[in-house]
């Protein structure tokens, strides 16, 4: 498990357009949303709907959603999401092992599950990992979307010096 208010390490994903996509694309730009997820599976496609359900909140909150799978996902679900969601390809799994462990990967592909989020300048406010799955969706457990706004909200709000929240002074 990462540290919270910590850097996350490197992370790219593979577009099915042949763009390579960084976090650090996003550095002092967006908050990001970093969900490592299985391929064809129900329950991981129903958090991504969940999550598309509120790019317009997204957007507000000047963050982009970068979800990370182990195989390509198909052109044309990844066209069919919204701009501040990016679907693609972490191929080799380096990404899903330094941010889920080195046991994160097993032969039917993720062992478990998670959800990131961190704020422009890549230092990690939220984390959510699932328990493992055993090859099937009963262990998938995904944060609502609301938990995962707040985590961005708090990395918005939060005092470098102090890390508690700072609230702008009235005028």
């Amino acid at each position: 498990m990462l540290r919270n208010r910590t850097l996350i390490p490197p992370l790219s994903i593979h577009l099915p357009d042949g763009r390579v996509v960084r976090a650090w694309d996003f550095k002092q730009k967006k908050n990001l949303v970093i969900a490592f997820l299985d391929s064809e599976c129900a329950a991981c496609e129903a958090f991504v709907d969940r999550l598309a359900a509120q790019a317009d909140t997204l957007r507000t909150k000047d963050a982009v959603a970068l979800i990370a799978l182990l195989e390509a996902p198909s052109r044309r679900l990844a066209e069919a999401l919204p701009a501040e969601i990016l679907l693609g390809c972490d191929m080799p799994g380096r990404a899903a092992r330094a941010f889920l462990g080195e046991d994160a990967l097993s032969s039917r592909g993720l062992a478990r599950q998670g959800v990131f989020v961190t704020d422009r300048y890549g230092e990690l406010f939220g984390q959510w990992i699932s328990p493992g799955n055993s090859g099937n969706s009963r262990g998938h457990e995904f944060p609502a979307v609301g938990e995962i706004l707040g985590a961005i909200d708090y990395a918005e709000t939060a005092c470098d010096q102090c890390g508690a929240l700072a609230w702008p002074a009235d005028s």
